[in-house]
């Protein structure tokens, strides 16, 4: 409301006064706009400094992972003979996929409405989030267990000739039940920016710790005796049983330390219903299912069409492949909660930024990684697995491809899923399904592997730049790498040094 609305008699007569009440007006509003400007970068400044002191908790854990899981691998290819190893790999995806499944997308949901409330201040609305989540966990998980062992005892021999399912299926559904508890948890515990705890759970088999615990057992019996596949597997489902409760347990006091934390903001708290939790869980649940197939489907069409000995070559270059993806993995774990928040708050340009600059390292660091495998895939292959997997190396190169194009592109898929855009991703992930699921089996009943290898690289390329496309159109923001985001680099670094000095 300006002067002359207050009072036309006086604005007319008295022109002089009008002036410096102009004047005053415009300095108040240049002086908002520097308040909100300089709030803005402060934000920025602090969500970067918070994601720095994530990544190199991420980075470490990740790097511990990644140790563990290759030697898990190196420990089981040389305990089990190479068509054990191949049905191993087959059990291995069906577990991991059995265990998203029986998630039922609360990995994604839950972290999603609980960063939400903790980047509006909003405790309450968090703790109703939490046991709404923990409601619904314990009945998905348990159901998901359930449906996995009747699915492997019933169809698993005459779809992938597994053998001794009366031991093997039970087994396999214990550990899914251990691996959708931990993974929950560790997803969580993301919410609450810790990834201290979260990235030592974050892995196929629960993580560092339970792949330490999973070699321990392995190694220690297998100088006892001659391991069978279902001693294995046995091995994986205690491994995984030990860490749940230790897992729901870390969860627990962590969120209450920090959910006491918050400041209040005067924000009116509301509940979450079931049916909203619900409405938002399954179609997250069906993107990641989908988004799994499309990721490991091909171990099932090899499984089902070639000898389990070939497809131990299959598996152990497929192994190596996601050391590629792991830097990847790296940005996803650390940026997921800030993908929520910093869209709720509006900072889409924030978000892009961080998106961006973080899919550039990542790209670098898969590049290091993708040129040496590119170069040596026989000689590596060999060194780390054993002479007979060395017959993978064709296999190796191709799919090193289309794992450099997955990091490239960035958190895309990511992106859609924590902004509330899941039904995008959940259509491309049934159009790429789909789609490899009829090249798959073409092309690998022609070529073997090789075109088992072509097919997955072709169709996962084009899914992540599908997934790239829609978060650009949906949510108004980049994932895709950009070298230019580099030039903050040294500043940053900068910045650290001096504070570390300090």
């Amino acid at each position: 409301m300006n002067v002359k609305q207050l009072d036309p008699t006086i604005a007319e007569s008295s022109v002089p006064l009008v002036t410096p009440v102009a004047s005053d007006v415009e300095e108040r509003v240049s002086m908002d706009d520097q308040d909100v400007s300089t709030h803005a970068v402060s934000g920025l400044k602090r969500t970067q400094k918070r994601l720095f002191r994530e990544s190199v908790w991420v980075v470490g854990g990740r790097l511990l992972g990644i140790g563990t899981a290759i030697g898990l691998n190196i420990v089981l290819v040389r305990v089990l003979p190479p068509a054990d190893v191949g049905m191993f790999f087959v059990l291995a995806t069906i577990l991991t996929f059995a265990a998203t499944i029986a998630m039922f997308g609360l990995n994604a949901a839950l972290v999603r409405f609980v960063s939400e409330r903790i980047g509006l201040g909003d405790a309450q609305g968090a703790v109703a989030a939490l046991r709404q989540g923990a409601k619904l966990a314990f009945a998905a998980i348990t159901v998901g267990s359930l449906l996995s062992l009747v699915f492997l005892y019933f169809a698993g021999e005459q779809l992938f000739g597994v053998q001794h399912l009366e031991t093997i299926a039970p087994l396999v559904a214990l550990s899914v039940f251990g691996a959708a508890a931990i993974q929950l948890c560790a997803s969580l515990l993301r919410s609450f920016h810790d990834s201290r705890f979260s990235i030592l759970l974050t892995g196929q088999f629960g993580g560092p710790l339970c792949n330490l615990l999973f070699i321990g057992l392995t190694i220690a019996c297998s100088l006892l005796v001659v391991l069978t596949l279902e001693q294995v597997m046995m091995f994986c489902a205690i491994s995984l049983c030990v860490l749940t409760p230790l897992a729901v347990m870390v969860l627990y006091r962590i969120a209450k330390v920090r959910l006491a934390q918050l400041e209040p903001t005067g924000q009116v708290s509301s509940g979450l219903p079931m049916s909203v939790l619900l409405v938002a869980c399954l179609p997250l649940m069906l993107t990641q299912s989908l988004s799994y197939i499309t990721g490991q489907a091909d171990i099932w069409i090899g499984g089902a069409i070639v000898e389990h000995d070939e497809l131990a070559l299959y598996g152990a270059a497929r192994r190596l492949m996601l050391l590629i993806g792991m830097p990847m993995q790296l940005v996803n774990l650390t940026v997921i909660a800030s993908i929520a928040e910093l869209r709720a708050q509006g900072r889409l340009d924030d978000l892009q930024r961080i998106l961006r600059f973080a899919a550039t390292l990542a790209a670098i660091a898969a590049l290091a990684v993708c040129l040496p495998l590119i170069a040596f895939p026989a000689q590596i292959t060999s060194f780390i697995f054993g002479s007979y997997y060395a017959s993978g190396a064709t296999v190796l190169r191709i799919l090193c491809i289309g794992q450099l194009i997955f990091v490239c592109v960035g958190a895309a898929e990511l992106t859609l899923m924590m902004s509330g855009h899941h039904m995008k991703a959940l259509f491309i992930n049934i159009a790429t399904s789909i789609a490899l699921l009829a090249s798959g089996v073409f092309m690998t009943m022609h070529w073997g592997i090789v075109g088992l290898a072509i097919a997955w690289a072709s169709i996962v390329s084009l899914q992540c730049i599908g997934f790239c496309l829609y978060a650009r159109w949906s949510v108004g923001v980049w994932t895709i790498m950009d070298v230019r985001a580099l030039r903050s680099v040294p500043k940053l670094l900068n910045e650290k040094v001096r504070n570390w000095a300090n």
